[in-house]
């Protein structure tokens, strides 16, 4: 354990499956926090079958293996969290209870206790108890609704490649748990922390809401943000793609000098349709040279113009970067017995 790090010292128990709660606890983790993670002794956390994506967000947390099912491993589990700081769990509501692991049944065990479940639609209201993925998240708060562009009178939404909702359910865990061990710093209470992905995609709607109870329409041929104006979209290069983000004018107008296109300057907000002469002319344009050419004018222009990195390019460039250093997650069940031994004996 790194002891220069801000959670060092943090007892993490995790009982949190596949991505949102995991990628949150992994964050924890990097910040110093001890994380044992619960799994269920008969092939533990679903992840573990896609291989690298487990690694991936379990990498410096230790297994714990137990059954559940049972009373002795429910007896374990008990012992773990009493001793723990923090309690996470991903569950569908009622999951927990009826195992007696949920608050108010570990409560009186861990006052200081800081317990937080994880959902996707929270512990209450009309869609608790349904199943769901991130595709249904981002469309029920309205996300897939601007995620696409209008070409003609047609919309064409779009699934982003990476779940937004998940690792937005992750970001609001360690939210969440940071506000809450501050707030036990200072009071010595401990909290029941409700995370709904769904509450963390809501508030990424708050610009989008403010337009909508203005009146002002939000589909995606209204957006500007979502490549529907020549400033602001994807071109294919030669060989590749690039981003131009030219939306304030003094960048608009640095591009349209860079690529001797003064006649431009009054064209940025025109829209990137086949329909206008001037996207017809940039998309060309941007045909006629390499993506790397373009990388290099937009460094020397500074108009707001990146090439669009491949995963693999992006790993390799930020190779030191914490999510993609080398790893592997632990081996189920690969630290049980020393955790569950302390852990008892501290209980009894």
């Amino acid at each position: 354990m790194d002891g220069t790090k801000p959670l060092a010292g943090l007892r993490i128990v995790d009982f949190s499956r596949l991505l949102p709660g995991p990628f949150g606890t992994w964050r924890l983790a990097q910040l110093g926090a001890e994380v044992l993670k619960v799994e269920d002794i008969r092939g533990g956390d679903p992840m573990r079958l896609f291989g690298p994506p487990y690694d991936a967000v379990n990498r410096g947390k230790q297994s714990v293996a137990l059954d559940l099912r049972e009373e002795t491993g429910r007896r374990q589990a008990l012992a773990l969290i009493r001793a723990a700081d923090v309690c996470i769990e991903s569950y569908r509501p009622g999951v927990m209870k009826a195992m007696g692991l949920d608050e108010p049944s570990v409560r009186p065990l861990n006052p200081r206790l800081i317990y937080c479940s994880v959902t996707g639609y929270g512990q209450e209201g009309p869609w608790a108890d349904l199943a769901g993925h991130d595709i249904n998240y981002l469309s029920v708060t309205g996300v897939t609704a601007v995620t696409g562009v209008a070409i003609g009178d047609e919309e064409h939404l779009a699934v982003p490649g990476i779940t937004v909702a998940d690792y937005a359910g992750g970001v609001a865990v360690v939210e969440a748990v940071l506000a809450a061990l501050w707030r036990r710093e200072r009071t010595g209470q401990g909290a029941y922390l409700d995370v709904a992905m769904q509450d963390m995609l809501l508030s990424f709607q708050a610009v989008n809401g403010a337009l909508a109870r203005a009146g002002v329409p939000t589909g995606p041929e209204k957006q500007e943000l979502n490549g529907g104006v020549v400033c602001y979209h994807l071109y294919r290069a030669k060989d590749g793609w690039v981003s131009l983000g030219a939306l304030e004018q003094k960048f608009w107008d640095r591009f349209c000098q860079g690529v001797g296109r003064p006649q431009w300057r009054d064209k940025s907000r025109s829209p990137a349709c086949s329909e206008n002469p001037v996207y017809r002319e940039m998309v060309e344009l941007f045909r006629s040279r390499p993506r790397d050419e373009w990388a290099t004018l937009g460094e020397q222009w500074d108009c707001c113009l990146m090439p669009v990195l491949t995963v693999p390019e992006v790993v390799e460039r930020f190779s030191d970067h914490p999510a993609f250093r080398p790893g592997q997650g632990p081996a189920l069940g690969e630290h049980t017995w020393p955790w569950v031994r302390e852990a008892l004996a501290s209980a009894d």
